[in-house]
């Protein structure tokens, strides 16, 4: 026990030294919630640039332009004489969506036939495209019901509201559960932190191990005892200090970005406690197979992307190949950003025993590979630095 308490002493001492570890945990996931949670702070996008080419310009195409003009997810900023400047002002991007109402427009709808609105949308952004869509065919749809009960209104005689309801008998109660607003800021943020914060511990870690390499090879190497003492020092160390900086995140996602924490605290952070040593022993495992720092940091600053994509944070894992879930399933991230959302968001997440036994696994298997490459890399810099005395 008191050669450990000496370890993590002396592990404390060096992470003083070399500044770059705490800044890596404490840091990375913090820098990423400011820049990215200013970024999200509207938290929905609404009031997308459109233009209108109303070709037809009576008093009832006006009337739709009117709705356009007061719905929350459009905005026209433009409006033009022609097709051509239509599209123009898409091109130039001066607009992410154009309506186009055709001359006949009015002469179609009173004499019973059907008449089309064109719309068209830059579809190089899928959110702004998939927001207007939406937008523009509901608009659409309470206009079409709204004058076929005014005109049968008029015809009859009858009560419109009472025509309307007939007209469109089935209308949707849109609940959505968690994410009432449907805020980016809820959905993305959170996986944002979590893929810095992991980023972060693998830096940390990596420079650790790494560093001792370095020190052996320059014949600077201070450490007499057992190599896996030296590798549990730096698991417990890194550990408490990865829980201080997932407590610091938490209550920055609560009382700053106010995102509510729905679940237990308890809950969170033995998730978090889990993760933590599983993204350890993912670290030591890839800082050990390189020689030095430098290799490792080429390797791993690849890792980030992929591990979240793959994650299924954003896209789905079950519309991924089978092949690429299997790939997903050995990043410890696949198993935490989105159950940190659920407890976030829900209180509760299905998954949940399922993401204990991954990290079981992952840490079972990256700690051992791990440990074994680095203690036979120490005994082999340590034989090294002996034969060169």
């Amino acid at each position: 026990m008191k050669d450990l308490l000496l370890a993590i002493r002396r592990e404390f001492l060096m992470a003083l030294h070399d500044p770059r570890r705490l800044v890596f945990l404490f840091g990375a996931a913090v820098a990423y919630l400011i820049v990215f949670g200013l970024l999200y702070v509207p938290n929905i996008v609404k009031d997308v640039p459109c233009v209108v080419y109303d070709a037809e310009d009576s008093h009832f195409s006006r009337e739709l332009v009117r709705d356009i003009e007061s719905s929350d997810s459009m905005r026209a900023v433009l409006f033009v004489d022609s097709e051509e400047d239509m599209r123009e002002a898409l091109r130039q991007k001066q607009a992410y969506a154009a309506i186009e109402i055709p001359a006949d427009f009015s002469r179609k709808v009173k004499t019973g036939q059907s008449a089309e609105v064109l719309y068209m949308a830059n579809g190089a952004n899928i959110i702004l495209t998939n927001i207007t869509s939406s937008a523009m065919q509901d608009i659409l749809a309470d206009f079409s019901d709204r004058f076929a009960a005014e005109r049968t209104a008029l015809r009859t005689g009858g009560d419109e509201e009472l025509l309307q309801n007939m007209i469109s008998p089935v209308h949707a109660h849109l609940r959505v559960l968690y994410n009432t607003t449907q805020g980016y800021m809820f959905f993305f943020l959170l996986g944002l932190a979590m893929v810095a914060f992991q980023q972060g511990i693998l830096f940390a870690v990596g420079a650790a191990i790494c560093g001792e390499y370095e020190q052996l090879r320059a014949g600077a190497g201070d450490w007499q005892g057992a190599s896996w003492l030296l590798l549990v020092a730096k698991l417990v160390l890194y550990f408490a200090l990865a829980m201080l900086s997932y407590l610091l995140v938490t209550v920055l996602v609560q009382y700053v970005f106010a995102i509510p924490l729905k679940a237990p605290l308890g809950t969170l952070l033995g998730l978090a406690a889990a993760f933590i040593v599983a993204a350890m022993s993912f670290g030591i495992f890839a800082s050990a197979i390189f020689p030095c720092e430098m290799e490792f940091v080429r390797a791993i600053i690849m890792y980030p992307v992929p591990a979240f994509i793959l994650s299924g944070y954003t896209w789905p894992q079950e519309s991924m190949p089978a092949w690429l879930q299997r790939v997903a399933e050995a990043f410890p991230l696949s198993w935490f950003s989105n159950t940190v959302r659920e407890l976030f968001l829900a209180g509760h997440s299905p998954r949940l025993a399922g993401d204990y036994q991954a990290f079981a696994v992952l840490t079972a298997v990256f700690l051992s590979l791990g440990a074994m490459l680095f203690c036979w890399r120490m005994r082999r810099y340590r034989r090294a630095a002996d034969a060169e005395r």
